[in-house]
């Protein structure tokens, strides 16, 4: 250890450039307890409270349900229909606006649109947790930070 550097324990305390960094030590026992922590309160936010009623409720309602389903097969049919290689550019439009008619049909759904808008939102707060992490494990951040908060809603690390 270098003379600049005094450990305490699992602590240690290290001087650089007049300014005093602590770097304590984890095990993976510490690490597991706080992702098992992290995702209690994950499980207890209101963007995944929001995105499990709203699954439920689009499950027990029967309209939902096929509409979803019919969705489903719309969707299947016209994938299959866009990878023919001999599909013109006209054809493929057409496909596109036929897809877009069954998106616009799901989301008159009130119980769809509202899991979708729970989905989203959801996902979102997910995706600003794994740029959080990631920034400080790499360092980098991985959402693009600006440094204005407009840009995140506030919700990030700056």
């Amino acid at each position: 250890k270098s003379a600049d550097m005094v450990a305490y324990g699992r602590t240690y305390i290290k001087k650089f450039k007049n300014k005093i960094y602590i770097n304590k030590r984890r095990n993976k026992m510490d690490i597991f307890e706080k992702a098992k922590e992290l995702g209690v309160m994950i499980a207890e936010s209101d963007e995944f409270k929001t995105f499990k009623e709203t699954e439920t409720a689009q499950l027990d309602d029967k309209e939902a349900v096929e509409l979803m389903m019919e969705y489903h097969n719309t969707r299947q049919s016209l994938n299959d229909k866009a990878v023919n290689p001999d599909l013109s550019k006209e054809e493929f439009e057409n496909l596109k606006k036929e897809a877009q008619l069954a998106f616009n049909k799901i989301m008159a759904n009130d119980k769809i649109a509202a899991y979708v808008k729970a989905q989203q939102d959801f996902a979102a707060m997910m995706e600003q947790i794994n740029g959080i992490l990631s920034y400080y494990v790499t360092g980098k951040d991985s959402q693009g930070c600006n440094g204005s908060c407009s840009s995140c809603a506030g919700g990030c690390h700056h």
